[in-house]
């Protein structure tokens, strides 16, 4: 009976990983890893069946699960290897495969039908652990040259991966080597030594768990990748990325031009103590500075002819602290100025304007990057901050031409009003994965819930811009944040706020915000076409929108479509 519990232990710690890793994933979930965890549950759930039935007949359908389970879970796990040794696999292939893995399936599912997996099979006893006792047919032979390629060609992909020295962690590669000969060994050596007792369920258990450790270390990849995005078309900026161990993740060029010596690093490995250069730089192993103590302040690196400032962010997940992303800016110039004295006040005023701009630039960046975040949490709106912001410029060169009727109009406005449009709907970083993410149309009650991130946003707004000088910018950032869905007629919300009482600003944006909406393809419904999407917008002036704006919008209607014609073409 110890036995038995045993099996029936290893089938409910399977199903409490495949729920962990469904849970500790905070981005979209990867397909094979999923696949993977299910398919491994399904055969320990046939295993726990099969020795716990009296039957014949249960028996086999237990053992129907338990090679089903097997079978896939060699297949999915072969792509998942694949996949982190960063290859490619045919798409011919991998349907080859599938279809092979599902042709043993049947072979197995058949046995009371044909001889061809088992040409005998009969109950019997053993630990008190119910077994099938079987003559092996020629379909078994083909079962176990299944397992003899997937786990060749697995181990083969890991060691050409290591011996390529990729950005894949060594470490990672070696254990998960090393557990593939585990399993392999755990399921050819009982059998060549005549023992009927299936050790598989714990092995796919340690399998699972070690699948677990490297789904949330390579949360911390996606994390950093996000956060990189930001620096990747700035000149002067580069990065570092470290785990919490301080353990390298990745890097790019720039950092790679300051301390060449990165190329030689391996991805998840320490900085060595020979590269005595970074170490002391980076103050890596400084015990009296702490990371964590010193994130977000910024610290001087003199490194050969050029003079760095290095920032400390910490990267975390809403599970715990992933890493550390070590901004690093270029700074020489100013050394420079500062060492030619002779020209201060040229190089002052160069400088200014400089440091303004890169301020803007960073500010700039930091908001499109943070807005791209939240969207990417949102299954339905892909690039839907990119497209608002493209035709609210369109449609701000329109509403220049219409200073009389508007003189708050200006040059300036329509900058800030460009500049703001991203931040429209970061209050939905507020709103739970399960209501944000979901693949259809919203109950009343998850849609009054969707509602409030409105009025969330322009409280965020108002936070990320606090430190802002632009009172003007942070004003109209608010304003778009929070009103973009009021009605003209008193409909909207979050405040029912009624015509002219709506800020100028959300006026404009709700435009732009229900256009993108009705000609873009969701979860929910099919694209609208420009024809369509217009008379909508016509008929709802006066009702949703303010009929003068409005009709400007409807003016530049040939800029718009022109617009979305292109990027529709180019997706």
């Amino acid at each position: 009976m110890v036995m038995k519990i045993v099996y029936l232990a290893a089938c409910i710690i399977s199903l409490f990983e495949l729920i962990l890793f469904y849970e500790s994933s905070p981005r979209n979930l990867n397909k094979n890893f999923l696949l993977l965890y299910t398919t491994t549950l399904i055969s320990n759930f046939g295993y726990s069946l099969l020795v716990f039935t009296t039957s014949l007949e249960a028996a086999l359908i237990g053992n129907v699960f338990s090679y089903f389970g097997s079978i896939f879970t060699l297949f999915f796990m072969f792509l998942v290897i694949v996949e982190m040794c960063r290859k490619k696999l045919p798409v011919a292939l991998s349907i080859l495969l599938f279809f092979i893995s599902l042709a043993i399936t049947a072979m197995v599912a058949t046995t009371g039908i044909n001889h061809f997996f088992y040409t005998e099979v009969s109950l019997g006893k053993l630990y008190g652990l119910t077994i099938i006792k079987s003559k092996n047919g020629p379909g078994m032979f083909i079962y176990l040259v299944y397992i003899g390629l997937m786990n060749i060609s697995s181990m083969a992909i890991i060691i050409v991966t290591i011996l390529q020295k990729k950005k894949v962690s060594a470490k990672t590669l070696l254990t998960l080597l090393g557990m593939i000969i585990f399993g392999t060994l755990a399921y050819v050596v009982p059998l060549a030594c005549g023992v009927k007792l299936n050790l598989m369920p714990f092995t796919y258990i340690l399998l699972q768990t070690y699948f677990l450790f490297f789904a949330f270390k390579a949360n911390s990849y996606d994390i950093a990748d996000n956060l990189m995005n930001v620096y990747k078309q700035r000149d002067g900026y580069g990065y570092i990325a470290f785990d919490h161990k301080k353990q390298l993740l990745g890097y790019d060029s720039f950092a790679k031009s300051v301390f060449p010596e990165l190329r030689e690093m391996r991805i998840d490995s320490m900085i060595p103590e020979s590269y005595t250069n970074i170490i002391d730089k980076l103050r890596y192993n400084c015990e009296s500075w702490n990371w964590n103590e010193n994130c977000n302040k910024d610290f001087k690196i003199l490194n050969n002819d050029k003079a760095i400032i290095c920032t400390i962010h910490p990267m975390s997940s809403r599970l715990r602290r992933r890493g550390y992303l070590l901004e690093l800016r270029d700074d020489t110039e100013q050394q420079n100025y500062i060492n030619s004295i002779s020209e201060f006040n040229k190089e002052l005023s160069h400088m200014v304007s400089e440091k303004t701009s890169q301020v803007t630039s960073m500010q700039d960046s930091i908001i499109r990057g943070m807005a791209m975040m939240v969207e990417s949490r949102d299954n339905s709106t892909g690039g839907h901050i990119s497209r608002t912001s493209d035709s609210i410029g369109i449609f701000a060169q329109e509403l220049l031409k219409h200073k009389e009727e508007y003189p708050e109009i200006t040059q300036e406005f329509c900058e800030l009003l460009i500049k703001a449009a991203p931040m429209h709907d970061l209050g939905k970083i507020a709103v739970d994965d399960s209501i944000l993410r979901k693949p259809g149309r919203f109950t009343p009650e998850e849609y009054e819930q969707m509602k409030t991130h409105a009025q969330k946003g322009a409280v965020i707004v108002k936070e990320v811009l606090s430190e802002s000088t632009d009172k003007n910018f942070v004003r109209i950032a608010v304003n778009v944040a929070h009103y973009h869905h009021e009605k003209w007629d008193g409909s909207g919300y979050p405040e029912k706020l009624k015509g002219e009482a709506i800020p100028l600003e959300a006026r404009i944006m709700a435009l732009a915000d229900v256009f993108d909406a009705l000609v873009s393809k969701r979860c929910y419904k099919n694209s609208m076409d420009f024809d369509q999407a217009f008379d909508l917008i016509q008929q709802d002036l006066g009702k949703h929108f303010d009929p003068t704006i409005g009709k400007i919008f409807i003016e530049c209607r040939p800029q718009i479509e022109e617009y979305y014609k292109a990027v529709l073409q180019s997706q």
